[in-house]
């Protein structure tokens, strides 16, 4: 199990609840960008050093398609973080053209800063592409070791069909990565479909603020947004979900 995470409390929940392995990012609301240095060197303090940490490189939301300045800025956010001295296990990231092809000449410019000992994933920008089979072969051709896929459907329980014949297309030669909207509901339909291996999820709930003072007089606004009916509740992994979930996985490949 894959937690993608964007604070620490969500970290340490993940690894609470049992997962080895986090996807750090940012703004999780946006679909997951590029986290601060300093979440990472946290996490790599206080929770086990055995926890396998891929790290989100993205820079914005929105599409896929970057140009020269917003590559040169995640060729940035990639030697930042290699020169934190702070271990990063994988990268997370991704890029296209217009017409839903994959952007290799921009991928290879990323990945010719990052050292061969380091796992590559491409991002759901795959869900993207106008043809997944000659995506899969591009990419693994270009060295990345994982795809994260909901089976270019809205969710990785409708796109279960499709991730199973990306599976079998790829022979093994890649990782199909499930996810987007796994939880303990279709878990189990996922992987017993699709004969995935790993699988990718949030397993959130919303938390509510701790603010106690309410400021009704005025209308303010955050993420553009009235708050006038809001309490600025976040989502934040739950351990409990995890527990639950690592149960199901345990069920369907080791009972």
């Amino acid at each position: 199990m894959e937690v993608c995470v964007d604070s620490f409390e969500s970290a340490l929940a993940a690894v609470q609840g049992g997962a080895q392995r986090i996807e750090l990012c940012s703004s999780l609301d946006q679909g997951g960008l590029t986290p601060s240095i300093g979440l990472l060197r946290l996490i790599r303090q206080r929770l086990p050093a055995e926890l396998i940490v891929f790290v989100m490189i993205r820079c914005r939301g929105g599409d896929f398609v970057y140009d020269e300045n917003e590559l040169n800025v995640m060729k940035e956010e990639i030697q930042s973080f290699l020169q934190s001295n702070q271990r990063v296990d994988g990268f997370v990231f991704g890029a296209l053209h217009p017409d839903g092809t994959i952007d290799i000449q921009s991928l290879k410019t990323l990945i010719s800063h990052i050292p061969k000992d380091i796992s590559l994933t491409f991002h759901r920008a795959f869900d993207f592409i106008a043809k997944w089979e000659t995506g899969i072969d591009q990419l693994i051709q270009l060295g990345f070791h994982r795809i994260l896929t909901s089976g270019q459907e809205t969710n990785a329980y409708y796109g279960r069909k499709c991730i199973r014949q990306m599976i079998t297309h790829a022979q093994n030669r890649i990782i199909i990565l499930p996810g987007c909207g796994i939880n303990m509901t279709n878990l189990e339909s996922i992987l017993r479909e699709t004969g995935a291996k790993e699988f990718h999820a949030s397993a959130r709930v919303r938390r509510p603020s701790k603010m106690i003072y309410k400021n009704f007089q005025k209308r303010i606004c955050l993420n553009g947004q009235n708050t006038d009916e809001e309490d600025n509740s976040i989502q934040v992994t739950d351990k409990e979900k995890v527990k639950l979930m690592m149960d199901i996985y345990r069920k369907v490949f080791f009972k």
